[in-house]
């Protein structure tokens, strides 16, 4: 158990239906790096909203440091460089 809090956030991304979720999930786990302590697919949508053709897949992600607390500016570029991984798959975040 650690003794530092982890920074929990959900992201939903609309992209292609052609695009797998493994592949956002390989995007993802990259760009969140060593911060990176938890990853879980928590829902798949399909519908009028988003668009023929498209998805929305959100995430669950839970950030931590093993030797710190985080600071607001890293969860800040954590979150930042997770949202440009979903970009380079041709996916929007989700509003």
């Amino acid at each position: 158990v650690s003794r530092y809090p982890a920074a929990v956030m959900d992201l939903a991304f609309v992209v292609d239906e052609a695009v797998p979720a493994a592949a956002l999930r390989t995007a993802l786990t990259e760009a969140g790096g060593d911060l990176l302590e938890r990853l879980s697919l928590f829902d798949e949508f399909r519908g009028d909203s988003i668009g023929e053709h498209h998805k929305s897949l959100a995430w669950s992600v839970t950030l931590r440091a093993a030797d710190r607390t985080l600071s607001d500016d890293e969860v800040t570029a954590a979150r930042a460089a997770l949202v440009a991984a979903g970009e380079s798959l041709g996916a929007a975040l989700r509003s």
